[in-house]
């Protein structure tokens, strides 16, 4: 997997080319708990539209959250493509998720 974290707060996860995903990896939000250091789950999935679902992450070193739609970014990512994972500021309902329970960065 192929992984890097930008100056700016983003990162990028793709696939090496030839590499064979685990049945798990082909989720890509599987992926990016298990190959992007720092990451973890911000809340539940949620519906965008009629036809996608989104989630959130929060990476505990860069104190951001990133998003990801399951269609259209799981689809590119089994192509083979190159996700980015663009840092957003956290709010006070975000801030208020990791403190309902999550145990950010344990």
């Amino acid at each position: 997997m192929l992984v890097a974290r930008k100056e700016n707060g983003d990162f990028t996860i793709a696939k090496e080319p030839g590499e064979q995903l685990s049945k798990e990896e082909q989720n890509l939000a599987i992926a990016i708990l298990l190959h992007v250091p720092d990451m973890e789950l911000l809340g539940e999935q949620g519906c965008a539209g009629n036809y996608d679902m989104y989630q959130y992450f929060y990476n505990c070193y860069t104190d951001k959250k990133y998003m990801i739609l399951f269609g259209r970014d799981g689809d590119a990512f089994l192509k083979g493509e190159t996700i980015l994972l663009e840092a957003m500021e956290m709010d006070a309902d975000d801030r208020a998720e990791l403190d309902s329970g999550q145990e950010a960065c344990a």
